[in-house]
């Protein structure tokens, strides 16, 4: 079920970060959580601060950026964005460039659903020691919109990991195999 949002839909309080991000991984990974402020100062979920980044590496090589409008995924030099769907239509293909775009609807999702989405995608990029990104194009009669500025593309993230037992997530356009 969606949530009505006012204005940002990506709005997240600590108790959602923190309930999604520790109930959801294991204790080893939650015990390399490293909660950023936008100052760049270190705190935990139960301190004062709004938090900006939660990093799972000290190097943050593996990370997430919140704002209202905005979430990022980092991973090895890579970001994946995920935009409110209200403020697509401001975006340039400067802004995407070279970057993996998610083009499902985040306003028609509840914020469990979206921490649930990135924590299900973060989990893909465990122990990722390099991603190789492979950018389509999207037929022209797609679902996926078109915008004044920028155009849909579908991706393939190629994950290199130590793991044997290879899988595969799609994410609306966005296909992770690990």
């Amino acid at each position: 079920m969606s949530e009505k949002y006012e204005e940002y839909c990506m709005k997240f309080s600590k108790k959602e970060l923190k309930d999604i991000f520790c109930g959801k991984f294991n204790e080893e990974l939650c015990s390399k959580i490293i909660c950023i402020t936008g100052d760049g100062s270190k705190i935990d979920f139960d301190s004062d601060g709004r938090i900006e980044t939660i990093a799972f590496d000290e190097n943050e090589n593996l990370a997430i950026m919140f704002w209202e409008y905005q979430t990022s995924i980092y991973v090895c030099g890579k970001e994946l964005m995920f935009i409110d769907d209200d403020f697509k239509g401001t975006y340039t293909s400067s802004d995407v460039f070279d970057n993996v775009v998610y083009e499902g609807c985040m306003r028609g999702m509840s914020h469990r659903q979206m921490l649930d989405m990135f924590a299900d995608i973060i989990l893909c990029f465990i122990g990722a020691t390099d991603v190789q990104v492979i950018q389509r194009d999207v037929p022209k009669e797609s679902v996926y919109r078109r915008y004044n500025y920028y155009d849909p593309y579908t991706f393939i993230i190629n994950v290199k990991n130590d793991c044997a037992n290879r899988q595969s997530q799609v994410f609306a356009n966005i296909t992770i195999n690990f």
